[in-house]
């Protein structure tokens, strides 16, 4: 009895340790995101002010674009090996770019 406790608190442990891991990558990948997205916001404030209204315009086609390739888009449920090659993906990739 006291062995089944101790290997499924092992397994729990290793179980927390992973959700821990993953959710460490996942708050990474976040922090990727807000800076690219603040990146983003500094490029079209400082282009607003060179171009004025055209660069609205083009925005307003950017964002029309991306929701017109995304209507197509259907959500799929991820595995735990496809959300952890995605993670590692975005941090390797932003590894390379800032490097």
């Amino acid at each position: 009895m006291a062995e089944e406790q101790m290997v499924s608190g092992k397994k729990q442990d290793e179980v927390v340790a992973a959700k821990r891991v993953f959710f460490q990558r996942a708050a990474a990948a976040l922090g990727v995101v807000a800076a690219a997205g603040l990146t983003g916001a500094a490029v079209v404030k400082s282009a607003q002010k060179a171009e004025g209204s055209n660069v609205r315009s083009h925005a307003a086609e950017e964002d029309l674009r991306q929701q017109q390739t995304m209507s197509g888009k259907e959500l799929l449920i991820m595995t735990e090996e496809e959300k952890q090659q995605m993670l590692d993906n975005l941090l390797r990739n932003h590894h390379q770019t800032v490097s």
